[in-house]
């Protein structure tokens, strides 16, 4: 029996996107063994290092349609030896990586080089309970996308996006295939089950979850890395006005620790450490750990939901908006318009007293399963 490719960002150090792979290994179970494939290949130095040269000419050139073959170019010299490598002990490949987007990441190029060799390989492939990206059918990497997800090979698409990911598929994307798109829940809120950990109820901590300062501006947002940090020096304040025990964490990226700093900084709170996770179960653990916490990662809010661990946060992507609306938690989240510690006192408040609708959450999950069973046993 050939095993089943589990592929995307498994190796970063952004542990959300490991549970997004190991959640999903956990329900594919004992039905078929399980190889994990990252996007990006470890331990191939020469790949990288024509990687990171074909990126950096792919920037110095104006013409985007140019641009963006340097940037394909970058990832078969990096990624394809290394997927064909492992592709051969497959017969089918699931894709949970989160996003299905063409705008950072290189996730069009990546998805598409795999569904490429998929193709010629004859293996059947699955997008797992993606978000999905608006379409552009300017956007060249947006048609390459679309192109390659219009393949025979690929025979299964599900969104975690609710009917709002569905519409966006079947009418923008996947117009050449007789594959329609479902609604499913994030894999991640199989996390209690996947890493045997349940929230922990004697403690009082409440954490409080970083991002990199300009993470609206990269979204297209307003809020400066200034206006984010007065938030979070705020937020802190506030809690030590209350005598609240609080601690600031990471999803495990470098860029998100370094704002912290910043934050530490402002606050005039130098003494104070910042917990950076060492791998996805650490994570897990942490979040297992608090009270409560301020989101801001959208995994570090899935993980909390997943463990009945209360959770305030904001809107920074689309996203985060979606995860809201499909769980019916859009009372947990302000807008960027709405970004201030007096909104999100009230907002953190209602959060610690109102409980998951646990109801929700189990038909979100039974849906991702009985996806992933059909995809494996078909």
């Amino acid at each position: 029996m050939k095993k089943i490719a589990v592929m995307g960002l498994v190796g970063w150090n952004n542990y959300g996107e490991q549970f997004l792979a190991k959640c999903t290994g956990y329900l594919i179970g004992g039905q078929q063994e399980v190889e994990f494939i990252d996007f990006e290949p470890p331990h191939n130095p020469i790949g990288n290092m024509l990687y990171y040269m074909f990126i950096v000419l792919s920037r110095l050139i104006p013409v985007r349609t140019i641009s963006d073959k340097f940037v394909w170019y970058g990832v078969c010299l990096r990624s394809k030896r290394y997927f064909r490598k492992h592709l051969q002990q497959c017969d089918k490949i699931i894709f949970a990586c989160g996003s299905y987007k063409y705008g950072t990441q290189k996730l069009w190029a990546y998805y598409s080089l795999a569904i490429e060799l998929a193709q010629k390989m004859q293996i059947k492939v699955m997008f797992n309970g993606v978000n999905v990206q608006d379409y552009n059918g300017g956007n060249g990497k947006c048609e390459w996308l679309k192109q390659h997800t219009n393949y025979s090979c690929v025979t299964q698409f599900t969104t975690r996006d609710g009917e709002h990911g569905v519409d966006k598929l079947n009418a923008d994307y996947l117009t050449d295939t007789s594959v329609k798109a479902i609604a499913v829940g994030d894999p991640a809120f199989w996390i209690p089950e996947c890493y045997g950990i349940q929230k922990e109820t004697e403690t009082s901590i409440i954490g409080i979850n970083l991002i990199r300062g300009r993470i609206f501006e990269d979204y297209g947002g307003n809020m400066t890395e200034e206006r984010l940090l007065d938030f979070y020096c705020d937020y802190i304040r506030w809690l030590e006005s209350r005598s609240v025990s609080w601690e600031l964490f990471t999803n495990g990226l470098k860029v998100d620790c370094e704002f912290g700093l910043k934050v530490l900084k402002k606050c005039n709170m130098e003494d104070h450490t910042i917990r950076i996770p060492e791998s996805d179960l650490d994570l897990v653990k942490m979040i297992a750990g608090y009270k409560g916490i301020l989101g801001a990662r959208l995994h570090a809010c899935i993980c909390a939901y997943s463990l009945d661990v209360p959770f305030a946060s904001f809107i920074w992507d689309e996203k985060m908006l979606r995860f809201a609306e499909i769980t019916g938690n859009t009372e947990r989240f302000l807008t960027e318009d709405k970004l201030d510690v007096e909104n999100m006192k009230q907002c953190f408040m209602y959060s610690m007293q109102q409980q998951y609708d646990v109801k929700i959450r189990e038909e979100w999950k039974q849906k991702t399963k009985q996806s992933i069973d059909e995809f494996v046993k078909r």
